[in-house]
């Protein structure tokens, strides 16, 4: 740039024309610090942060549990989602429970505890719980969070079995439940299934009912766990030795039983030994408690009532999971399985609670949480609006800052205010008033330019300007009255003086116009 387009454009930004085409294009850092845009963002700021500090005192409440357990929020096939959406449609009151249930949260309403694990943990969640109406859902798929290959589509929210049918083994529900009789699993059902609920519903089944379930877990109320065991323990047996026979004939080797392979010279008192061991494991009767049941599948027992208890034990979860709605047959037994023990438990009012305890899922107290949920929201809204006022209040109160005068002041001036200052503190100000007065008549007499004729000509003229301008009170009487004048009466006096000079040192252009006004 030339110093000739240099010097035009200084020349055109201190111009009028240059100062008003800047005014009326605002600059970004103009358009940014408005006052509007600052409490905005201020604003947003203390929102931004108030919901942070809010949804971090609800983080543990709104994290969902990974996919595959047996949860109301699980879209996978053994989660209950699809059963908690299906009641809420039929105007049932679907709830969920974190931690320690309160005992009016019992009242007339049934608890649905779903575990995903055939664990005791269920045990000890029952424990104090009281007369409540509870449905345990028995578990029965062994699953994981499904992690699609290269190959695989998969979704959010799948699971994948384990491994071969992921079914759990039946011995590991010996400590799931107290009084719990042995489950067993059956063929699938077939096309004729007969499903019966032993009393009249008032909910009639399909004619055409087909339910399809992969291997039906049923229970046996005719089987001790302790003889359980041993069937099982027989039956583990037998695998490993056919298991072993198959080996043999692979390798072509000449398979001998195990059993026959003990040493020759084994006296026959220890095979005696043996033998009243074997005697010995064979368990001695036990008489089963009398469950209640409520529904058959193919003659065996699947949904039942505990002995003098209000718990009712579902061992096929595939009547009421995601699986059990692949056909509409299928949707209305889980709701007719709902209703079969609502009524049962006599409770007055359709309201399903899912207990969550047994999936990790824990009460969360913290103090934010206390802070923003009844009974103490209204006093922490009342606080912020409090806050609020105050805040506001402060804002209109307080301007741009005094500007702060020094404790001394620099020149001729500073040393005038100076002493002006210590005679006020001393109390001397009233005796210099003849000086004022003379100070005050000078600066006249400067000011209309009489200083260099004589002083008796000077008077002169001042008097006569008093006169052609009908000033009152004249000059000498102001002096005679500021010489005696008192400390009260000294600023008034003061004032007189000062409006004198002004009325002296008026300009003719002043009175001028001052006579055209009039």
């Amino acid at each position: 740039m030339s110093a000739t387009s240099r010097h035009k454009e200084k020349h055109l930004s201190q111009s009028l024309e240059g100062r008003q085409s800047a005014g009326r294009q605002l600059g970004v850092s103009a358009v940014l610090f408005k006052p509007t845009t600052l409490i905005s963002l201020i604003l947003i700021g203390f929102f931004a942060f108030g919901a942070l500090i809010v949804l971090g005192g609800f983080a543990k409440d709104l994290r969902k549990a990974p996919p595959g357990q047996a949860t109301p929020r699980s879209v996978s096939a053994v989660g209950y989602q699809a059963l908690a959406k299906y009641l809420g449609d039929l105007n049932y009151d679907v709830t969920e429970t974190i931690g320690v249930r309160e005992s009016s949260d019992r009242d007339n309403r049934l608890i649905i505890y779903t575990p995903s694990n055939p664990t005791a943990r269920l045990n000890r969640a029952l424990e104090d719980t009281g007369e409540e109406v509870r449905l345990v859902v028995l578990p029965k798929w062994s699953i994981r969070q499904m992690v699609p290959t290269k190959e695989e589509t998969g979704r959010k929210g799948w699971a994948r079995k384990t491994a071969n049918a992921s079914l759990f083994y039946a011995g590991a529900y010996n400590r799931l439940l107290d009084d719990l009789p042995v489950i067993r699993r059956h063929k699938d059902p077939s096309v004729n299934t007969q499903v019966v609920f032993t009393t009249k519903t008032p909910r009639g089944l399909p004619k055409k009912l087909a339910p399809d379930f992969e291997g039906l877990q049923y229970f046996d109320l005719d089987t001790a766990w302790k003889a359980h065991k041993i069937e099982l323990r027989k039956t583990q047996e037998a695998e490993r030795e056919e298991s072993r026979r198959k080996m043999a004939e692979e390798a072509g080797e000449k398979y001998e039983p195990k059993s026959s392979k003990k040493k020759k010279s084994k006296k026959k008192t220890s095979e005696d030994k043996d033998a009243l061991v074997d005697e010995a494991e064979i368990p001695e009767p036990i008489t089963l408690p009398e469950h209640e049941v409520l529904l058959k599948i193919d003659g065996r027992a699947v949904l039942i009532r505990l002995e003098d208890t209000q718990t009712y034990v579902l061992s096929e979860p595939d009547l009421i999971n995601t699986m059990a709605f692949q056909t509409q047959s299928n949707a209305y037994l889980s709701g007719a399985v709902i209703d079969e023990v609502i009524r049962r438990g006599e409770l007055n009012w359709q309201t399903v609670d899912f207990d969550l305890t047994l999936h990790g899922f824990e009460a969360n107290r913290n103090i934010v949480k206390l802070m923003v949920t009844p009974p103490f929201l209204a006093a922490t809204l009342c606080l912020l609006a409090a806050g609020g006022l105050v805040a506001w209040q402060g804002f209109n109160r307080f301007g741009d800052p005094a500007r702060v005068r020094p404790d001394y002041a620099q020149g001729p001036v500073s040393l005038a205010e100076t002493a002006a200052e210590f005679m006020e503190i001393a109390d001397r100000a009233h005796g210099t008033g003849d000086a004022y007065a003379g100070l005050i008549r000078r600066q006249v007499i400067d000011t209309l330019g009489f200083g260099a004729r004589r002083s008796d000509h000077t008077d002169t003229l001042l008097d006569a300007r008093e006169a052609r301008l009908k000033i009152e009170p004249r000059y000498a009487p102001l002096k005679h009255a500021i010489s005696t004048a008192d400390p009260q009466t000294y600023p008034q006096y003061a004032r007189a003086l000062t409006q004198w000079r002004d009325a002296m040192t008026r300009t003719d252009t002043d009175l001028g116009q001052e006579d055209t006004s009039l």
